[in-house]
């Protein structure tokens, strides 16, 4: 029976470094914006293949500030830069109105660079 093993970086699993990043590119990303960010729920999951080393990502934020919405329509897999890794795809939905404050989920696939 083989085992599979994921790859580590500094000692976490890659997928995790991978939502680490992408948890302060977003928070980074909505500082630069004008509004600030609060990661609820946070999940990511081993998503590799063959020839590649992939996390699939869930973030369910709570986005406060006048240009919450304007921020969340600028997102996709262009708009965040994670060193060491490719983000592949991200999508926001589920976009809620709690009084002045967005509540958002993002989903995201990211593979570390070769």
């Amino acid at each position: 029976m083989a085992t599979h093993h994921h790859r580590r970086v500094g000692g976490m699993s890659a997928h995790v470094v991978a939502g680490d990043r992408l948890k302060r590119e977003l928070e980074r990303s909505a500082e630069m914006a004008g509004c600030t960010v609060d990661c609820m729920v946070e999940r990511s999951r081993p998503w590799d293949g063959p020839t590649y080393i992939g996390g699939r990502h869930r973030l369910t934020l709570l986005v406060e500030g006048v240009s919450n919405s304007a921020w969340l329509d600028t997102l996709d897999e262009n708009s965040v830069y994670l060193p060491g890794f490719v983000l592949a795809e991200l999508d926001v939905f589920g976009v809620e109105e709690k009084g002045e404050q967005l509540i958002a989920e993002i989903s995201a696939l990211t593979v570390k660079e070769a």
